[in-house]
């Protein structure tokens, strides 16, 4: 009797274990996982989803359940024997694709990688560092694949040509190009990179920089030109949100009206040390309470009261060191009642005396 129950226990548990299985919760299974663990790697990345939606046609598993069309990437890179030698990286948790192409060999070689079967066009950020193989960035070069960092440093390119970098007009915001051996460069489409806030092109021998090129590039936050020996023409005008400006160590000689007249409220800095420059006109640059302008390693003889009194009136700064300043009745405004010398910083006179150490009682005749 104790037999026949056992066995019939065993049966109904074993029938009530099946039904249960036959209706788990799908969510248990490794293949759903999997495939919500592949979903969140794309969530909340500007880049991806549009070439995800563009993939997401949803087809069957083998079990009957649905999953997206990009299921099987483990990363939207593309094959790396296709691109080789460049590399690509995928943060899973960034969702951001790099690609590095500092090894590439000739500039024919980087046109056909970009040229192999790229999954996703949208990337984080491109590479090209420490090359002496690319001389030229061709028309086009990326082929439509956008970035939005771009690194190009420290390489013997020489050429950059217009439209190089068009597929990145509406993606890159910051390009990094020092260090090169740049004497060509498309300053034609500079404005057409709308999004850009941050652009080097210091440390190259470029002979000319025209200011004007830069005219609208309203996003632009810092900009770096400084150490090219450069000579730099027009004005740079039209940058609403920029901050820094860096333009040390190039060919000016003169600064004229507006020169630099951005309508940036931001405006904190502007560098011009080291150029050799005499003169400075009045109305030159914005007026912007806490703007530091370095104007020092020139050949300025004086500190006209014309082009410098609205600046240090509205709280600007005023960095002058090594220039050789006659510190005559010129700069008797400086040492007047309202004290504005105390903005001044570093200015020595030819004798070498900082201006600060001036007794004042030597301008009472003046």
């Amino acid at each position: 009797m104790k037999t026949h129950i056992i066995i019939l226990l065993y049966i109904v548990l074993r029938t009530v274990s099946g039904q249960l299985n036959d209706h788990r919760d799908p969510t248990l299974s490794d293949g759903y996982n999997q495939s919500k663990i592949q979903m969140r790697q794309y969530d909340h990345h500007d880049p991806i989803p549009s070439d995800v939606y563009n993939h997401s046609k949803v087809h069957m598993k083998q079990d009957g359940r649905h999953q997206p069309e990009y299921y099987s990437y483990e990363q939207p890179c593309p094959d790396a024997e296709d691109i080789a030698p460049c590399v690509c990286t995928y943060d899973t948790v960034s969702s951001a694709m790099d690609l590095d192409c500092s090894a590439v060999e000739s500039e024919e070689q980087l046109k056909q990688i970009f040229k192999a079967d790229f999954p996703f066009k949208n990337f984080n950020q491109f590479n090209l560092t420490g090359n002496n193989n690319i001389k030229v960035l061709e028309l086009g070069v990326f082929n439509g694949i956008s970035f939005e960092i771009i690194h190009i440093e420290e390489n013997s390119l020489e050429v950059i040509e217009l439209h190089a970098l068009d597929s990145c007009y509406e993606t890159a915001t910051e390009i990094y190009l020092y260090h090169n051996k740049i004497t060509s460069f498309p300053f034609d489409d500079v404005s057409l990179f709308s999004k850009l806030c941050y652009f080097t092109l210091s440390y190259n021998p470029l002979s000319v920089i025209p200011a004007d090129a830069f005219h609208g590039s309203t996003a632009l936050v810092y900009l770096y030109m400084s150490d090219n020996n450069a000579d730099i023409v027009g004005t740079f005008q039209d940058l609403p949100n920029l901050r820094n400006i860096y333009l040390g160590y190039n060919a000016i000689t003169t600064i004229p009206v507006h020169f630099i007249k951005t309508g940036s409220s931001d405006l904190i800095y502007i560098d011009l040390h080291g150029n050799n420059i005499v003169s400075v006109e009045p109305v030159g640059f914005d007026i912007v309470d806490g703007l530091d302008i370095d104007i020092g390693g020139n050949s300025l003889s004086t500190l006209d009261e014309a082009t410098w009194r609205l600046h240090l009136e509205a709280g600007g700064t005023l960095s002058a060191s090594y220039n050789p300043l006659l510190c005559g009745c010129d700069i008797a405004w400086l040492f007047a009642e309202d004290q504005l010398l105390e903005h001044v910083h570093y200015a020595r006179c030819t004798d070498g005396k900082f201006l600060h150490d001036l007794d004042p009682s030597i301008f009472d005749n003046c």
